[in-house]
Formats: C-alpha cells, sequence, structure tokens
C-alpha cells in the first residue's frame, strides 16, 4: 500500500485523470451479471448517479427481489485493487450495530476475479445529502450538527490497534488494525510533500514551510495519543445523508483512520457549512464523552493538517478559490504565522 495521508489528495495523476470518463469506460451490461453472481439478485434497471464529486461509477438499481434501492460503487481497477471497500464495510458493519446511522454495505469484491475492477453492492440511503438539499431553518441544522458531534463521540469508542490507514492485509482476514506506530507518524505522512507542492505553486514560500515543519514537531507530545480510535476523516455535509432535522446516515468511510477523535471535530467544518458548526459539534461530543486535555492545541494542528491537504488537492484540480487559500490564512493565525 503506498505510504499517503489522504487518499483524494494524494493518489496517482494517472488515477485521477481516469476519472473524467469513467462513465463512458465502465460497461454497464455487466450489471445484471454482479447482481446475480454476488446476491442472487435479478436486475429490473439502472441509473447513473449524477453526483459530481465521486471518483467511482454509482449506479442506483432496482431488483425484482427487493423493493428498496440498492446501489453499485465500482472502480476502473487501473491500480491495486482497493481494498479500502473492504475495509468500509468492516467499519459500517460495526457503526450500525452501536445504532449510529451508516450506510449498509451488502456485499464487497476486491479479487478481480470475476470483473476486472473492485465493486461494493449497498443499500440506498434515505434522505438527501445536507450540501445540496438543505432548505431547512438554523435550529434544524444546529440538531444535526449536536447529533453529529455525540456520534463522533460514541463510535470514538471502537478502537483499535496501531495507527493511521487500516492494515488492507489485515482487512482481507476480517479484522481491523492500523499501519504506524503512532498517530504523529501517521499525521506528518506526505506533510514534507504538501509543503514542497504548495511551494512550488507559489501559495506559501519556504520560510513559511519550514515554520509549519516546526509547528508540528513541536506538538508531537499532544499527538502522540496512546490508544487509537476510528476517525470518519471526512465529515463533509455531502457525506451526511439528512430528513427534516434528522440525520439519516453518515457515509462514505474511504478515508477512515485510527487516530484521535478530536480529528474528526477539527476537520468536520473546512470549507463551508450551511450556518456556523464548530461550537454546536463540540457540544454534541460534549454530552457524550469529556474533551481531551490540550483539546485547543489539538483543534488548531489538526486543522492545520485538514486545510494544508485540502489545499494541494485544490491546487491539483484547478478549484483553488482566493476564499479557500483565505482559509489556509486562518489556520495558520493560532501560531501566529501569516501567508
Amino acid at each position: 500500500m503506498d505510504d499517503i495521508y489522504y487518499k483524494v489528495a494524494h493518489r496517482s495523476q494517472k488515477e485521477m485523470d481516469s476519472f473524467a470518463t469513467r462513465y463512458e469506460d465502465f460497461d454497464t451490461s455487466l450489471i445484471p451479471g454482479i447482481f446475480q453472481k454476488s446476491l442472487k439478485y435479478n436486475v429490473l434497471s439502472w441509473k447513473q448517479s449524477r453526483s459530481w464529486g465521486s471518483s467511482h461509477v454509482v449506479y442506483f438499481v432496482q431488483v425484482k427481489e427487493r423493493k428498496d434501492t440498492l446501489v453499485l460503487r465500482a472502480n476502473l481497477g487501473i491500480c491495486e485493487p482497493e481494498v479500502v471497500m473492504q475495509v468500509e464495510k468492516l467499519v459500517t458493519d460495526m457503526v450500525d450495530s452501536m445504532g449510529i446511522p451508516t450506510n449498509r454495505v451488502l456485499h464487497v469484491d476486491v479479487t478481480r476475479k470475476k470483473y476486472p475492477f473492485d465493486f461494493q453492492i449497498q443499500e440506498k440511503l434515505g434522505g438527501n445529502d445536507l450540501e445540496d438539499h438543505f432548505e431547512g431553518i438554523k435550529a434544524d441544522y444546529d440538531k444535526m450538527s449536536f447529533d453529529l458531534g455525540a456520534y463522533i463521540a460514541r463510535y470514538s469508542e471502537l478502537q483499535f490497534p496501531l495507527f493511521g490507514l487500516f492494515d488492507e492485509n489485515s482487512a482481507l482476514k476480517g479484522e481491523l488494525a492500523g499501519t504506524k506506530k503512532s498517530f504523529y507518524d501517521y499525521l506528518v505522512t506526505k506533510l514534507e510533500d504538501d509543503l514542497r507542492y504548495l511551494v512550488d505553486f507559489k501559495q506559501i514560500n519556504t520560510r513559511t514551510s519550514d515554520q509549519i515543519l516546526r509547528i508540528f514537531a513541536k506538538h508531537q507530545d499532544i499527538i502522540k495519543i496512546k490508544k487509537g480510535s476510528l476517525v470518519h476523516h471526512d465529515l463533509a455535509d455531502h457525506n451526511i445523508f439528512f430528513r427534516n432535522d434528522k440525520i439519516t446516515g453518515i457515509f462514505d468511510w474511504e478515508a477512515c483512520v485510527v487516530g484521535d477523535s478530536v480529528l474528526d471535530l477539527a476537520s468536520c467544518p473546512t470549507w463551508g457549512t450551511h450556518y456556523p458548526r464548530e461550537k454546536i459539534l463540540i457540544e454534541g461530543y460534549k454530552s457524550v464523552k469529556k474533551l481531551p486535555e490540550n483539546f485547543i492545541e489539538k483543534m488548531n494542528i489538526y486543522q492545520l493538517r485538514t486545510i494544508l491537504w485540502k489545499t494541494v488537492f485544490c491546487q491539483r484540480i484547478d478549484i483553488l478559490t482566493p476564499e479557500r487559500l483565505e482559509r489556509l490564512g486562518t489556520v495558520l493565525a493560532p501560531f501566529k504565522i501569516k501567508l
């Protein structure tokens, strides 16, 4: 497995380039066979998802044996098998068993023995995504932000050996464990590469890069937690489904890691939300679990790491707006660093 920090930002250019034609390159005539061989379901129809953000091909599928809609999620198979699909099933099974709303994965195949790609079959979540479809009032959004904070605290009780990305070999055996000896080791993975990239594109200078590296080194002691918890690592509104003022599902766990649950609090309100979320999110967390020592320092360092990789990603796909670059300045401010 590649030594990466965040898949979205650090995947290969070849893989990113393939996304543009992923639907044209995917053979939809295979869909009936996939469902028959996997679950003995007979496909009646399918419809392509209109989601802009996915790196996968996603189809909503109707089958004879069920009234609800199922979801086929597959890749193009151009790189190594996407074992994280198996990780997602193991993780969501655990989260679902805790009574936390999430997507239910019915079947995963990352063997590439039957088909030259990896795929999942999931149940379709009820409701709509919070980013594009929320039209409610602030009280509704606040309630969901509070509930989300409580869910973070609850699933943080799921703890695993080691830290960082989940080990693929363990996942294939039905087990979950990290790949790094410490959470600090994971947090600084690709950090120098990210900073070098931003320097090359003149978003920061070398002096700022050196200052940022010293910040992480200085905070090693509070980053090196003793036990790692489940961290979703991408709790943006487009990964949350809702109905009225209730979260119906937290999904897209492909970036999940073993780490500090404060990372989910810090990385959740990044680019934008319908209403300010951070304060209420933390209140929800505190309703279940006490905040750790050095909480503010942790929030600051984790927000910085999050915005760094997101800035790199936005630069790579040419969507780095002045407003997003300004966010980098905001997370540097607690460390008295100016862009």
